[in-house]
């Protein structure tokens, strides 16, 4: 069934005319009879196939306003959140009525691993593994996001760990602190406390990561792409990161 859109409106403007307006708000004037148009709007948003109609739905369905509406999957989504920090709990409430969570990622159609430092020999292992994965860790007072990992689509751990690691001013070293942090993780060494960010730059955190797993669960790519985010509580920025996959070799 046809319908309007996402994002888009139909309505009289306030000469009267009809317009369109898309979700970047371009408008776009339409002429019609004026009946017809309040027609046709009833049925983009409440759904319809009135033959009379069809000029003007292919008029519409030309400039993008009108489309076949997008099937709703009815799949069950199986997530595996692991960690047990504020991001891990905050993801697990908001998959909560959507997905079934467990802590099983063999039994899991994807894995959300919610760090605290970063463990990148745990996650070494994880991306080699083939999976559909995101990610999150905290990095200095940042929380720092995937990018999420779709084998075959998207970037991979090893292709962000490469890209880093090319990256840096002082590559060695870089290496060395991740090194630093495996060692904490496994208890060989002392890590000091982590900074958790306030609850609200959690949870947006969490509902970026949610949202991603939605969407590919919906489209099979993640809302942000091959995009690392970075979530800075101190300046309630959040900036975006391509990572390139690395050359196979």
């Amino acid at each position: 069934m046809e319908s309007i859109t996402p994002g888009h409106h139909l309505y009289p403007g306030p000469d009267g005319t009809w317009r369109s307006c898309d979700e970047h708000e371009r408008f776009a004037r339409l002429s019609g009879p004026a009946a017809l148009l309040e027609r046709m709007r009833d049925q983009a948003y409440q759904g319809g196939n009135d033959p009379e109609l069809e000029p003007l739905a292919a008029v519409l369905r030309e400039r993008g306003v009108f489309g076949t509406a997008p099937e709703v999957t009815q799949n069950e989504l199986r997530v595996c959140v692991s960690g047990d920090g504020p991001v891990a709990l905050h993801v697990t409430r908001l998959l909560e009525g959507v997905a079934e969570v467990g802590d099983d990622p063999r039994a899991a159609d994807v894995l959300v691993a919610c760090a605290s430092w970063l463990p990148d020999e745990s996650w070494q292992r994880v991306d080699a593994g083939g999976t559909v994965w995101h990610r999150c860790h905290v990095e200095g007072t940042r929380l720092v996001l995937g990018p999420m990992t779709v084998p075959g689509r998207t970037a991979s751990y090893r292709d962000l760990r490469g890209r880093r690691l090319a990256a840096s001013p002082l590559p060695d070293e870089l290496a060395g602190l991740w090194s630093y942090l495996d060692a904490g993780a496994a208890g060989k060494v002392a890590l000091p406390p982590v900074p958790w960010p306030n609850a609200g730059a959690v949870a947006l955190a969490a509902g970026l990561l949610v949202n991603d797993v939605l969407t590919w669960h919906a489209t099979g790519l993640p809302a942000s792409g091959s995009f690392q985010l970075v979530v800075d509580p101190a300046s309630g920025g959040l900036d975006r990161h391509p990572v390139l996959p690395l050359p196979i070799t």
